[in-house]
Parts: C-alpha cells; structure tokens; sequence
C-alpha cells in the first residue's frame, strides 16, 4: 500500500510539473505582452484644404524707363504718403510734369466741389474731343498738344480721376514739390498710397484674386495656376509700365478654400474656425471666421477672415490648410489596441497582479491611428468609472493603465510574465 501512495504523490508532482512546463512553453511561444500605459489626451478633427490668400495690394509702376533707388527693405512697415521708391531715368520731364499737373487737378478738386469738377472736366473733353481725333488722324503732334493745352487752359481739364483719392491736400503738396525738384534731377518719386507692408516680390496674380471679387471665387477660379516671382529689388533696369513695388494692407486678409461638398456641409457661415496654415516647413495656428461659402456642383469654396498673421505670409499666394472642426478630450488609445468581446468595442489591460481583463470603452473621436475614449462617471475615490452600455453599467479604462498593444495575443484572466 505505501509503494502504491508514494507512486501516486509521484504522480502527480509529474503531472504538476509537465502542466508548468506545457505553460511555460506556451507562453515563451507567445512571446512577451506589449503594453503601452493609457495616457489622457486629445484629437482633432481635421479637414485638409489647399487655400489662396487673397489681399489688398497695389501694385506700383514705372512712368518711364530707368533704374529705381528704394528706400525700405522687403517686408517693411510703410505709412500712408511716404516716400517709398525713386525712379532714377534719363527721359526728358515730360512725363514729371504731366503729373504735376495731376496733382494740381487733385488739389483743386479738394477746394472745390469734386462732382462739379468732374463734370466740367468731362464736358470740356467732349468739346475738345472731335479736334483731337482730326489731329491724330493727320498726325498732327503739335496741334494736337495746342488743344490739350486750350483744354487745360479752361481750368477744367481732369487727369488719372481717382489716382490720388488717398491722400490729403498736404500730402499732395509735398509731392508736387518732390515732383517739381525731379525736373532738373531726371527722378520720380513714389509715396505709398495706404499704410502696410512692402514687398518687391510681384507674381503677376494680384489681379487674378483681387480683394473687391473676393467673395465671388468659385472652385473653378480657385484651381492653382502656373506663376513666377519676380523680385524686382533685384534688377538694374526697369521698363515704363512694368511693377517696381506693391504695398499690401496688413491689417485683415483672405484666404480661399476649396473642399468637397460633404465637408462644405460641416462649416456654417458667420462662424469661427480655428486654422493651421502651413508655410515653409512652419505651421501656426489661428482663428478665422466664415465670411461666405459658395457651393458648386462637386466642390465648394469656404471664404475665411483672418486678421492675424499675416507678416509670416503677406508674400504668399498659395498654402496648406487644416480646417479644425472638433478636438476630443479623454484618454488616448491607439487604435490597434482596440478589440471586440462579447459585443463590445474594449481593450485589454494588464492590471498590477499581472492579470489580462477586458474593459469596455465609450469612443468620442477617433483617426486611422488613435482613439479617444471616455474617461466614465465618478463612483469614488479610488475606484474605476463607469460607462453605460444598453443601460448596464461597466467598469471602463482608466489613465495609467497597461493596455495591451495587440489584443489578439491575449485572453480574459491569462497570468502575464
């Protein structure tokens, strides 16, 4: 009978020992659990666009050909009526004097009533205006300078309407007298128009997307064009007609955003938006608010407002967007380590007995990377939250928990290494 119990205690310490090393192997063959602990953070809901910014800018001109002296560096702050350019050239004042005489026109415009000055001046044109094609069919230069002259002469004559709206009686003065001195000294000044930012760099799309159609662009005008920047600070010479500078208002700009109509459907005018603009290599954040959205047949055009910024971009046309629609709270899971059991979506956690346990989760936001899910109801100190499912409730995770990175290897109430 002894032989027969020591036999069995034998037994079963042989058994006992083949079970650990059948575990042992099974989890050498698994391999180690990779967790990662459960950390609180946030996602955002983001929508991609490309934009084009749209400002108001002046472009400025050369009356002659020559070289240009400037007086400030690209990017520069600039007021109202300052001297910001000379064109240096070796023509004959013609041109100097002709707006002088602009400028005269505009300063008597001030002192008398500039609706009745207009009116005149276009009425003494229309009488002149017979003469003046006869000589310039005939090819009669001089006779046709004598009419312009009479013209002129009647006190009436009106040059370039509107060109120096911007500036004060004051400020036309000083610039006559600039002009007056250039006579003899073959320059031409320029005085900036408004107060912002001057830039030498021209793309030759200011006209495309200008600041009084802003509001009209659609996502057929909105489709990026070929350009060239021209930075005209660097060249020698310049040719009558061609941009030497333009001065772009720094207080408030454009931007326009084409996306497709499904997303079009998440924004609602007259509302805020907070937006990533990304521009060499560099991202920052601002807010911008929904002026218009223009809805087309496939693809709609989102008109923002932005009134910050804008010295990091005034030389750009183009940049890439993300348009922030929402931005979750919680805790931050990757998406691998979700799962599902018994029908509902969870994650496996390592708890600090080493035990694998399930727990459900409440996903409020989520990408093709990450999840965020919710932190649950407080019970009590210490204790885990809740989160409802089908009116029953469940423990869920917490932060610092060990999640399991790939549930496929695990089970409910496996021991870990």
């Amino acid at each position: 009978m002894a032989k027969r119990k020591n036999f069995g205690i034998k037994n079963f310490f042989f058994s006992l020992i083949a079970v650990c090393i059948v575990i042992y192997i099974f989890q050498s063959l698994h391999g180690t659990i990779e967790t990662a602990v459960a950390e609180k953070g946030d996602l955002e809901n983001i929508i991609k666009a490309e934009g084009i910014i749209v400002k108001d800018e002046k472009i400025y001109n050369a009356t002659l050909d020559g070289s240009v002296t400037y007086y400030f560096e690209e990017g520069s702050k600039v007021k109202q009526g300052q001297l910001v350019a000379d064109l240096n050239t070796d023509a004959n004042s013609v041109q100097v004097n002709r707006q002088i005489a602009e400028i005269d026109a505009a300063i008597n415009s001030r002192n008398k009533n500039p609706e009745a000055s207009a009116a005149v001046a276009k009425e003494t044109l229309i009488l002149y205006e017979a003469d003046m094609q006869q000589a310039i069919l005939k090819n009669d230069l001089d006779g046709m300078y004598n009419i312009v002259s009479q013209a002129d002469n009647d006190g009436s004559l009106e040059v370039n309407q509107g060109t120096y709206d911007a500036y004060d009686v004051n400020q036309l003065a000083n610039m006559k007298k600039d002009l007056e001195k250039s006579v003899s000294t073959n320059k031409v000044p320029y005085y900036s128009a408004k107060a912002g930012i001057i830039t030498y760099k021209i793309d030759g799309l200011e006209n495309v997307y200008s600041i009084e159609d802003v509001y009209n662009l659609t996502a057929s005008s909105t489709l990026k064009k070929e350009y060239t920047v021209s930075d005209k600070s660097t060249k020698e010479s310049v040719s009558a007609n061609e941009g030497i500078l333009k001065v772009i208002r720094n207080f408030d700009y454009y931007i326009a955003a084409t996306v497709d109509n499904e997303k079009a459907k998440l924004f609602t005018e007259n509302k805020y938006i907070k937006t990533r603009i990304h521009s060499d290599g560099q991202s920052h954040e601002v807010w911008g608010f929904i002026k218009k959205i223009n809805y087309g047949s496939e693809q709609s055009v989102l008109i923002l407002y932005f009134d910050d910024y804008f010295y990091k971009i005034y030389d750009k046309r183009y940049v890439d967007l993300e348009l922030i629609t929402d931005i979750y709270e919680g805790i931050k899971i990757n998406t691998q380590s979700l799962t599902e059991k018994d029908g509902m979506t969870g994650v496996y956690v390592q708890d600090a007995s080493n035990i694998i346990k399930f727990f459900p989760v409440e996903i409020i936001g989520r990408d093709e990377n990450f999840a965020i899910v919710g932190l649950g109801e407080y019970i009590e100190k210490d204790e885990r939250r809740i989160i409802k499912i089908d009116g029953k409730n469940f423990y869920t995770v917490k932060i610092f928990d060990k999640v399991v990175s790939d549930p496929e290897t695990v089970y409910e109430g496996q021991i870990a290494d």
